[in-house]
């Protein structure tokens, strides 16, 4: 992963950990996984363990919509 890309999803984490519902995250569920927004082309993707949410893949768009099939 280029390194621009892990200090956004470095900021994004942050404010996520700060504020969960901030708009700019666009932080929802889809089916059983969590989807936060990490720039206009990049997504991180999480799942629930109780009230943890352990995030297990960042990548750009078109793979976040093909992990999701």
């Amino acid at each position: 992963m280029r390194s621009s890309i892990r200090a956004k999803a470095d900021r994004r984490f942050a404010r996520l950990r700060a504020d969960p519902f901030h708009p700019s995250l666009h932080f929802k569920q889809v089916g059983r996984y969590w989807s936060a927004r990490v720039d206009d082309s990049y997504r991180a993707v999480a799942i629930r363990d109780n009230d943890d949410v352990i995030w297990f893949w960042i990548g750009s768009h078109a793979g976040y919509d093909h992990l999701l099939k």
